[in-house]
């Protein structure tokens, strides 16, 4: 845990040091405003008890060695791109890093010898030929049945948002002081469209193929995993996250409070725990007395702060140890008539899809979900949505047939 210390300097003022334990050390940093300081011993924390990746002690997230650049000479892309995303603020290590790897992956190869400063090097109908491979790019993710890799097409949504992250490299080129190129050649190209995909790589399970999945596994800790996954549609790491502490009541109700999640640090892979995925992740989600039978079941002989989720040594349930039990789960259920092939994340979408059918409104799903905005709700479910219900249909047939109010009979006579 990172704490601050108040030391008085020979002026009178106050210097509040954040100071942390890290490899055996402890790393210090100065502030003169103590709200600067409390910013950064959030940031240590949420980093796992780590210096924010990028920070240059002293300085921030801006290294000023980097704008020591003669006004002349070239910025090559992949050493700007690296800078910007490396001094971004109020991301997680592992987003840092998952930019680096998609600018390594599909930005280096076409934009990262080209100069920064040229705006010939990288102009807009550059970009839009980068943008025709892309929506035609393809890429390894998983094996068939003899061992050969699978390949996919990049779908819509994420040629967005590497078109996105380019953006913004560029953008961070536009605003510097001194100004390092004049335009962005992302602003105004026509993207793909999400609506385009083809294949919806989301498998939804009926209630009745759910209770067969869960049937099907050879453990109890493993059905009842499934069975809390289910009932409360939270995340794989919020799930793994939860200890017997954050089941509480809420009047005649029970609920599970889901404030934690485990994290992956960017620089070297390992987890630790930390704060949700968002602000709204962290939520209080009342369940149903199955979920709190299993709940009760996995709390039995816990302390209070103990992980309800754990493997053979009592540590954090890796997704690979829980992965290679539910592929036997799914391959059983299969030999007795399941025709889909779920990932564990798919009990999320499945729980959602049961709440639509049940007519549970998008922004009572939303909150549920711990979605940030409700756009992600309705671009991730809304196809799931009928066209119009017998409610709405019944409600514009009254009004139409002149059963509805006076005032509305008067506006359509």
């Amino acid at each position: 845990m990172a704490s601050i210390r108040k030391r008085p300097r020979k002026d009178g003022g106050v210097t509040h040091v954040v100071l942390w334990r890290e490899n055996g050390g402890q790393p210090s940093e100065s502030f003169d405003d103590p709200q600067q300081a409390e910013a950064f011993k959030l940031l240590v924390q949420a980093n796992g008890g780590r210096a924010p990746e990028g920070w240059i002690k002293g300085h921030g997230f801006v290294d000023p060695s980097a704008a020591a650049v003669a006004a002349d000479a070239p910025i090559f892309f992949r050493d700007w791109a690296a800078r910007v995303i490396n001094s971004r603020t109020g991301v997680e290590s592992r987003t840092r890093a998952d930019y680096l790897r998609d600018a390594e992956a599909w930005l280096y190869p076409t934009f990262g010898d080209a100069n920064v400063r040229e705006n010939d090097d990288i102009s807009t109908e550059a970009v839009r030929l980068w943008l025709v491979r892309m929506e035609s790019a393809t890429y390894a993710k998983g094996k068939d049945a003899k061992g050969d890799p699978k390949f996919r097409r990049v779908s819509p949504k994420t040629v967005r948002n590497i078109h996105g992250l380019l953006s913004s490299i560029l953008q961070a080129a536009v605003d510097h002081d001194p100004q390092i190129r004049t335009r962005n050649p992302c602003v105004g190209v026509t993207l793909p469209r999400v609506d385009d995909e083809i294949e919806d790589e989301q498998t939804f399970l009926t209630p009745d193929e759910v209770s067969l999945l869960v049937s099907c596994f050879e453990r109890r800790t493993d059905q009842l995993a499934a069975t809390i996954a289910y009932g409360t549609a939270v995340r794989y790491g919020e799930l793994t996250a939860l200890q017997p502490q954050d089941v509480v009541r809420l009047g005649a109700r029970r609920a599970v409070r889901v404030q934690r999640a485990w994290k992956r640090r960017g620089d070297d892979g390992t987890y630790f725990m930390g704060a949700p995925k968002s602000k709204r992740s962290r939520r209080t989600l009342t369940i149903t007395p199955t979920v709190g039978r299993a709940l009760d079941e996995l709390s039995r002989g816990k302390g209070k702060r103990d992980l309800l989720l754990v493997d053979d040594s009592g540590n954090r349930l890796h997704y690979s140890s829980f992965g290679d039990r539910w592929a036997r789960a799914v391959a059983k259920a299969n030999r007795l008539g399941l025709d889909k092939s779920p990932t564990p994340h798919d009990l999320r979408h499945s729980a959602v899809a049961a709440l639509i059918a049940a007519g549970t409104p998008l922004p009572a799903i939303q909150r549920r979900l711990g979605h940030e905005s409700i756009q992600t709700t309705v671009d991730t479910y809304g196809h799931l949505l009928p066209d119009i219900d017998d409610a709405m249909l019944a409600a514009v047939e009254a009004t139409l047939s002149g059963i509805g109010t006076p005032q509305l009979r008067l506006m359509i006579s």
